[in-house]
């Protein structure tokens, strides 16, 4: 399905948060999203960063998530690159400590799976251990986690570009 082709499928309340996603996404820099669609999911990747988000607004249960492992397309391969997820909540935690804790608490967390080796990210914040499966953070689709994920993705942006 084309981007366009998912979006109409969607809730006609989320359009316009996925239409602004979009362009949110598109305009950061260093990060350099490019956007791919599928039968069920918009994806945001960046390549060089190793970082990928997705919304998957027409799933039975609607979500968008993020996360630090790759999946090539053409070799199926995953891989992973350096991960920014524990600095740049803290780096959000300095202004906005609900929004940090809000992203956190979202942690996919990882149960035990058939894969060889397990792709489990331990994670520690606040205190508190987690580990998440495939290093995804999986938020619902409600305007105010659209605004945190907007959050995450400004500072770690914001990150890179001190690098």
């Amino acid at each position: 399905m084309s981007f366009q082709a998912l979006l109409a499928a969607s809730p006609a309340d989320v359009q316009k948060e996925i239409t602004e996603m979009d362009a949110f996404m598109k305009s950061l820099r260093p990060l350099k999203f490019k956007r791919t669609a599928d039968k069920r999911k918009i994806n945001y990747i960046s390549s060089d960063y190793g970082i990928s988000y997705g919304i998957l607004p027409t799933d039975p249960n609607p979500t968008q998530q993020f996360g630090w492992y790759i999946c090539d397309r053409v070799t199926k391969v995953w891989y992973r690159k350096t991960d920014y997820f524990v600095e740049t909540l803290a780096e959000i935690a300095n202004d906005k400590p609900a929004t940090a804790k809000r992203i956190y608490d979202a942690v996919n967390i990882c149960t035990p799976c058939k894969e060889t080796p397990c792709a489990a990210i331990p994670y520690s914040y606040s205190g508190e251990d987690k580990t998440a499966c495939y290093g995804r953070i999986v938020l619902p689709l409600g305007q105010g986690d659209f605004t945190d994920v907007r959050v995450f993705f400004q500072c770690l942006n914001a990150l890179m570009e001190k690098r």
